[in-house]
């Protein structure tokens, strides 16, 4: 078989392992592309050679690099992009990568976070917290936003954003996943705070002592999941999946994500704050699993174990909290 076929057939198993089972990708290829099933099943055996065209399309419905398949170099790789906007639009591709995780067949799968700051997803449980921070976030970091100085306004957040950031919290919680914390986990939200309430924009001092203390419950409930060693949402008694938290003192997180399935792995990373790059480049993904696999090693297990330093850094994160509210006097 010519080498060509060999890579489209590699090519083509690859999107087949991220499907759900219940979906066939002679169907999914025959309804994406415009042919028939018989047209689909000689693509997959080789018979037949995707076009240019069919191969963006497969491409941009099912996320596959081809780097993987068509750059043996280690130094040129491509990433897939999505931007901040000032819209939804961002949110919902973090949820359908999400989706696309959890749908994942296998049992096998950890999401890994090294965090520099509180990985988003845990301030979609606390509405009052999470419409800040996606004000702030549109208003500052969103390409072409202009940061408004004037008078907080929650009403300004388009309400399909926090619904999609919700379901995101949902989907999240149901992931296992390890998360490398900072003794910075709070303090980028807890600046945003004070910084507004510097500059006024609250109507009143009452708006930014109600946000740090959703800060205090949220640092309360991470601790109370890491106790357990499990995922759940605020306020419910039902459990998620594996949590595991490791404490890094020493070393800055880098805001990188890393999926790992059987042997399948992906790599997010986020350049510019809030903008995400993703990638199936094999070098590159084992390098951010040695990146991982280090910071871990440097970083104490504060999740069911560690119950001493894991209630010490949770009062850290408490002192840190009243200080600020202190100080909006």
């Amino acid at each position: 078989m010519a080498n060509s076929d060999n890579v489209q057939i590699s090519f083509l198993n690859q999107i087949r392992s991220k499907m759900p089972a219940n979906l066939s990708l002679v169907d999914e290829m025959a309804e994406l592309l415009n042919i028939s099933r018989d047209s689909a099943y000689r693509r997959l055996r080789g018979e037949t050679i995707l076009s240019l065209d069919e191969v963006r399309h497969l491409t941009d419905r099912f996320g596959i690099s081809l780097d993987t398949f068509l750059a043996p170099s280690k130094e040129l790789i491509s990433f897939r992009l999505k931007a901040l906007d000032a819209d939804e639009s961002w949110f919902r591709s973090i949820l359908e990568n999400l989706q696309m995780i959890l749908a994942a067949p296998s049992r096998d799968k950890m999401l890994t976070y090294d965090a520099k700051d509180l990985p988003i997803f845990h301030y979609f449980q606390f509405p009052r917290l999470a419409t800040f921070k996606l004000y702030f976030w549109t208003k500052t970091f969103a390409y072409k936003a202009k940061f408004n100085t004037g008078k907080y306004d929650p009403k300004q957040v388009d309400n399909k954003m926090i619904a999609t950031a919700e379901k995101i919290w949902e989907c999240y919680a149901q992931i296992p996943s390890t998360e490398i914390i900072t003794g910075e986990m709070l303090n980028v939200t807890l600046r945003q705070i004070e910084y507004a309430y510097d500059c006024g924009m609250f109507a009143d001092r009452q708006e930014a002592i109600d946000l740090c203390n959703d800060c205090s419950l949220l640092a309360t409930h991470l601790q109370h999941q890491a106790e357990i060693g499990s995922q759940n949402t605020y306020g419910t008694d039902s459990p998620g999946a594996k949590y595991e938290v490791y404490l890094n003192e020493v070393l800055i997180g880098s805001n990188t994500i890393f999926f790992k399935m059987d042997s399948q792995r992906v790599a997010y990373i986020t350049p510019n704050n809030f903008n995400i790059m993703m990638t199936t480049h094999e070098a590159f993904c084992e390098i951010t699993a040695r990146h991982i696999e280090n910071m871990i090693d440097k970083s104490m297990l504060i999740s069911v174990s560690g119950k001493k330093e894991r209630i010490r850094f949770f009062n850290r994160v408490e002192d840190s909290i009243q200080a600020v509210k202190a100080r909006m006097v």
